[in-house]
């Protein structure tokens, strides 16, 4: 299925900006692109235009800021108008998520999202996955970009401080609880160091998210994500 910039549904945002390959941002449109089922505009917040699919719209960072901290630019005034769509470029899309998309558009007042898979650090928010509309969370923007110098230390690091600012936020695994899974804590075996990875997974499961390592060009040869993760 193509992109019709004139239908477009939603907006789908990455972040590629320092050390992720722009592989990770292509693919992520590439899988967002079969499995969305509805038309969207594929964007990247990223300092390297040149490597992006020409299908995606660049998007120069609006402040220079480290790692996670770039996904608050998401919130600012840059962004286009409508509906946003924000994954991390190491979630791997198994199959379509249309279902999830449009709950989210139907339901969402402040910010959908997930649950973190472990609650780190006391936070129930992840913000790996997010949908909310573009100007809703202007506000914590404003506050991010005032005391980033302050913030940029913050223990736990994004969520863990986003999530205290978010007054209604509409957790998607309540509808559907095997949309997104960890591969590291909910799907493989952790062993001391020892960490074994299914070659298989359920049906059910649309999202696989890799968190911390090991991510997909890692495992490549592993079937569902020689399968998928392109």
């Amino acid at each position: 299925m193509g992109v019709n910039h004139g239908q477009a549904m939603f907006h789908f945002i990455t972040i590629c900006v320092g050390s992720y390959a722009m592989e990770y941002a292509n693919k992520s449109f590439s899988m967002m692109r079969r499995h969305a089922g509805m038309n969207f505009t594929p964007h990247c917040i990223t300092d390297r235009p040149e490597q992006l699919d020409p299908a995606i719209h660049p998007i120069k960072p609006s402040m220079e800021v480290t790692g996670w901290w770039n996904k608050m630019l998401t919130f600012g005034p840059d962004m286009p108008e409508g509906w946003i769509v924000v994954m991390d470029v190491d979630l791997l899309i198994l199959q379509s998520i249309r279902q999830e998309l449009e709950y989210g558009f139907a339901h969402v007042k402040e910010i959908g999202a997930y649950s973190d898979a472990i609650h780190w650090m006391g936070c129930k928010f992840s913000s790996s996955f997010m949908i909310f509309r573009s100007g809703a969370l202007a506000h914590v923007y404003e506050n991010f970009r005032a005391n980033y110098a302050q913030i940029e230390d913050h223990p736990g690091g994004d969520q863990v401080w986003l999530g205290p600012q978010l007054k209604d936020v509409c957790y998607l695994d309540e509808a559907f609880p095997n949309f997104k899974r960890s591969l590291k804590f909910d799907l493989s075996k952790i062993d001391g160091h020892m960490l074994t990875i299914p070659n298989e997974l359920s049906a059910d499961i649309k999202i696989v998210d890799f968190h911390g390592r090991p991510k997909p060009h890692e495992i490549a040869h592993v079937p569902f994500v020689r399968d998928h993760w392109k």
